[in-house]
């Protein structure tokens, strides 16, 4: 037979009533990190909440000797009294018997963590009514849904997160004299590496330009680089199909012009030569090698991007995440949305998983016809398509220009040049690599 009785919420009263005792025989106990956390909705009951709302209050009102004011059954009924109470927090025969409750404050920290664990629980079961309710309404894109999700808490300590200012000096300091600090994945490009320090873990990175630059080559290439050196690299490509990824980095590997290993795949076998086969099929063993997986997939939603890049770090963790490119990303939205709107949410959330999964994430995004428009081609940050969010989310924002797409008189021809727009930690600048176009590939420009 099912029991029809209604659930009760949890909570503890016994544990809330010693609290509150342990406060009247010790107010000291206030400046413990777990029982000062508390707020008045942490108990279950609504006297104690006025109790408890009543303190700070009291503590406030400092004695001639500047020290915080005393809290005990005078003050504390006088406070009630005042903001009309007293009867409604149980009396002043209840406030009494507070004190009888415990014979000492010792165990206020054991506690105020029972009354927070069941406040967290009371929590977690509103807000997981709340996403039981969406999901069954079906009104709210799914993006929401799963912020709703998020929002429900976790059991965590009371002081959880906090850190002191004093130890990250320390921490600094010490990495500062034996340089063991925070070192980014190479990119295999020695310049770009030494102006930005490589791909830092928990940093968002956006490079972007103009069709035709080579930016997911480039991309590409620096995740191929990653995979070598740190491990594991996944990559998401929602204009380019999985096979034109890999040929790409197939014929830039080997040095193999591009356009010739097309022809030879549409059954020209004169297109390429023995040497040609010799690099194609070292260069293939290289790769077939390195830990590196791709998904091309048109209309990617952001919340199973976001699931999917979650579930592989869980299985194996990542090194990087690349994304090519941000503003294909489809976001379920509302009707009225802008683009604006929607390249807010998917820059919020890729930065987000980058300090999430303590992973850098590298986010292709495309230019604003703008550049075209002014006479120096050269891109800035408020050329980013819908640039507002992006420029801002990002740590680092990279911009390729070719004069040579531009000035076919130029003398930088083969020349490309990264310039840094925005690095937050740390100088912006230019630098200027090789770009050999007949197999779409960067390398460090050779001083001579």
């Amino acid at each position: 037979m099912t029991d029809s009785a209604p659930r009760v919420a949890p909570h503890n009263i016994e544990a809330e009533t010693a609290l509150l005792g342990s406060v009247l025989l010790d107010n000291d106990t206030l400046t413990n990190a777990a029982v000062g956390h508390l707020t008045p909705a942490a108990f279950y009951q609504r006297r104690h909440q006025l109790i408890w709302a009543a303190l700070p209050a009291l503590r406030e009102a400092r004695t001639d000797a500047g020290q915080p004011g005393p809290i005990d059954l005078i003050t504390l009924s006088e406070e009630l009294t005042r903001r009309g109470q007293l009867d409604e927090a149980g009396g002043l025969t209840y406030l009494m018997g507070l004190g009888d409750q415990v014979p000492t404050a010792a165990y206020a920290e054991h506690y105020a963590r029972i009354v927070q664990e069941k406040a967290i629980l009371r929590a977690k079961i509103s807000a997981a009514g709340k996403v039981m309710q969406a999901c069954f309404d079906q009104q709210l894109p799914l993006e929401e849904i799963d912020a709703l999700t998020s929002l429900i808490p976790t059991l965590t300590r009371a002081d959880a997160g906090l850190e002191s200012i004093g130890g990250a000096v320390e921490a600094v300091l010490h990495q500062a004299e034996h340089g063991t600090g925070p070192n980014g994945a190479p990119t295999g490009l020695k310049d770009l590496d030494d102006l930005m320090g490589g791909l830092e873990p928990g940093r968002l990175y956006v490079l972007a330009a103009r069709p035709a630059m080579g930016k997911t080559a480039l991309a590409f290439q620096m995740a191929m680089h990653v995979a070598q050196k740190r491990g594991r690299v996944l990559g998401f490509s929602l204009e380019m199909p999985t096979e034109e990824i890999g040929a790409r980095l197939l014929c830039s590997e080997a040095r193999v012009d591009l356009a010739r290993f097309s022809d030879s795949r549409r059954g020209n076998r004169t297109a390429l030569n023995g040497r040609d086969w010799e690099r194609l099929t070292s260069a293939g063993n290289r790769l077939h090698q390195l830990p590196m997986e791709m998904l091309a997939k048109p209309g990617l939603r952001l919340q199973e991007l976001l699931d999917t890049v979650r579930r592989a770090h869980a299985a194996q963790p990542l090194s990087l995440f690349v994304l090519d490119y941000l503003q294909l990303v489809q976001v379920s939205g509302r009707a009225g949305e802008n683009a604006v709107q929607r390249v807010t949410m998917i820059s919020t959330a890729l930065k987000s998983l980058a300090m999430e999964l303590g992973i850098p994430v590298l986010a292709l995004s495309q230019l604003s016809r703008a550049v075209e428009q002014r006479p120096n081609h050269r891109p800035m940050l408020s050329d980013l398509r819908e640039s507002g969010a992006v420029e801002q989310d990002a740590d680092v924002v990279m911009f390729i220009y070719r004069d040579e797409y531009y000035n076919k008189d130029t003398d930088q021809h083969g020349v490309a040049e990264v310039i840094l727009g925005k690095q937050r930690n740390g100088p912006t600048g230019t630098v200027k690599l090789q770009f050999h176009s007949a197999f779409t590939r960067f390398n460090d420009l050779a001083l001579h």
